[in-house]
Order: structure tokens, then sequence, then C-alpha cells
């Protein structure tokens, strides 16, 4: 059964997905054939750079003035008395892993050419309820993006107005909801993996602190492995028109067939844009010329995440294609 399926791939020449150079290659031509694709993430970046900010300082204050000093082993006032002017709740619109990509999802920069005006809260009750909040809509902005994004990978492959998403607003919809059950998913495996292994780490920790120490990072390693083997499965939630959990499961096993690719082509993105960012910030000079950083953040950012999507369309084409003919010479002849 192998030998006929691979038979039957060898004659159909959309069976060879593109190679990691060539995909990076087709992410960065259409991000510049459709160069709007970059407006959201250069409008939340500007947003976030001379924007207004949300601050919670006074609470962070409070948190400081009853740390237990003494419990602690290093003293982290020092550090948050630092970058508490600094930290802007809006940034929760930019969704580490899942949302879009922004340039000043971090820290605010200390100059800007404008002042922007900080609105000051505080009180744990309205801290909770901004980061949900800016976290659903930031995955809003992200399903908006993504969607988009395959509106023009749609395009640019030819397929024909009928056979296309109809309702843009629809799939928005769809891609939202499952971004947001993917990340309440990544929220559930953490407690998962982290409460067991605390515990654990909490009993041996009365034994011998370094072992403890190696418990909680095993916990830190297999979460980053869960994470990397679900690498794609943003792409999933917007490219693959099956249920959630199918969707989840497909993006995984197409993970582990494809395996070294998908891998190398992953640690290219997150280092690339890593390396954006630390370069583009380091050059940072609190004036207007950090638009010009903020427009090329969104224009690599956006030809990064293409290539992804491009990955994954490639390949769960003929992962579909062999499941189908699996399927059909597995059925018994009438």
């Amino acid at each position: 059964m192998i030998n006929l399926l691979t038979m039957v791939r060898k004659q159909d020449k959309t069976a060879t997905p593109k190679g990691v150079v060539a995909t990076l290659s087709a992410g960065f031509e259409l991000a510049t054939r459709y160069l709007w694709l970059m407006i959201i993430p250069a409008a939340l970046d500007f947003f976030l750079w001379i924007g207004p900010r949300l601050s919670f300082q006074s609470l962070i204050a409070d948190l400081i003035n009853q740390f237990p000093v003494e419990a602690a082993v290093v003293d982290p006032r020092p550090m948050l008395e630092m970058i508490a002017p600094y930290l802007n709740q809006f940034s929760y619109l930019s969704v580490t892993y899942l949302g879009v990509p922004a340039l000043m999802a971090g820290l605010s920069p200390e100059k800007t050419p404008l002042n922007p005006a900080v609105i000051e809260l505080s009180g744990w009750g309205a801290w909770i309820g901004t980061l949900i909040l800016f976290t659903l809509a930031g995955l809003l902005l992200a399903a908006i993006y993504f969607s988009l994004i395959a509106a023009a990978m749609d395009r640019a492959a030819g397929i024909p107005v009928a056979d296309r998403d109809r309702s843009l607003s629809a799939r928005i919809g769809r891609t939202w909801l499952r971004l947001v059950a993917l990340a309440l998913l990544f929220v559930g495996l953490i407690f998962a993996v982290m409460l067991p292994f605390s515990l654990l780490a909490g009993f041996i920790a009365l034994l011998s602190q370094t072992i403890a120490t190696f418990v909680l990072m095993g916990a830190f390693v297999l979460l980053i492995s869960l994470g990397i083997f679900m690498g794609y499965t943003p792409q999933g939630m917007t490219l693959n028109p099956r249920a959630f959990l199918p969707a989840v499961g497909e993006s995984i096993q197409l993970f582990q067939r494809y395996l070294s690719p998908a891998v190398l082509l992953l640690f290219v993105v997150i280092t690339a844009r890593r390396l954006l960012s630390w370069v583009l910030l380091a050059a940072d000079s609190g004036t207007w010329v950090t638009a010009i950083n903020i427009l090329a953040h969104a224009y690599i950012s956006t030809a990064l995440i293409t290539a992804l999507f491009i990955f994954y369309r490639d390949r769960y084409q003929v992962f579909r294609q062999d499941a189908q003919l699996k399927s059909q010479i597995e059925q018994p002849t009438q």
C-alpha cells in the first residue's frame, strides 16, 4: 500500500511541497505583492508607540511594598521599580505566540516624538479585567490578520472566487473562536504540567534543592516541547476547515510527518523575529525615524508569518491527499 501511495504521489506534481528556502522566498514575495497585509501590525505598533498608555504603576508599588523580602533569595523590588513606569497594559493586544507581531509589545520606549497620555488604573480586578479584555481583542486582531493572509494566498494561487471562503467575516469569526480555544488549551496545558511538577519538586526540595531544580527544568522543557509540536496550530486554525480538535490533531500530525523542515522553518522564523526586534529596538532614537523601523518590522514579520502559512498549506494538501488515497485503497472491494 505504501508503494502504491508513493507511485500515485509521484504522478502528481503538486505533491512535492516547497523547501524551507523556497517557502521563505514565497512568503516575502506574497508580502511584497500584497503590501496591505502589513497594515494591521504597523497600526498596532504605532498605537503602542505614540498612543495612550494604560498603567498600573500604583498596583505595582503596592505589590513592592508588600513583598516579603526576607523570604526571597533575590530581591526583585529594584527591577520592578525600574520597569514599572514602562509597563503598558495595551501591550496585551499583541498576544505572545498567537497574536499580531508588534515591535513595541514589550516595555514602552522611554523617548518618543510625542508625549503619550498615561491612563492610571489600580486594583487587581481592573488588572485582570483588562488582561482578559485586551487578550480577547488581540486574538480578534490576529484572526483578522491571519484571515487576510489566507485570502491573499487564495488570490495569489488563482483559486476561483466560487471556491474561496465567500464570507471573510465568517472566516474571521471562526478563526477568532478557535484561537481563543487554543489559548485556553495552552493555559490548561501549563497548569496540567506545572501543578504536578511543582508539587513533586516541593517534596524533593526537602531532600535536595538541586534535584528539585532539575525537576522544574524538566517541566519547562516539556512545555517548550509541547509548544514546538503545536507550532503550526495557529495556521491550522485559519486554513483547516475541520473542527477545532481535529484541526489541532492534524497540525501536530503534519508537524511530526515533516519534522525536520518544520522545526527548521520554525527556528528560522522565531530567531529572525527575535534578532529583528533586537536590532530595531537598539536603533530606536526616540524620533520619527522609528516609524521606518516599525514599517520594516511589520513587513518582515508579515513575510515570515506568511511563510509559515505557505508551509502549512502546501503540506496539508499532500497530507489530505494521502489520507484520501489511503482511505480509498483500504476500502473493501464491493
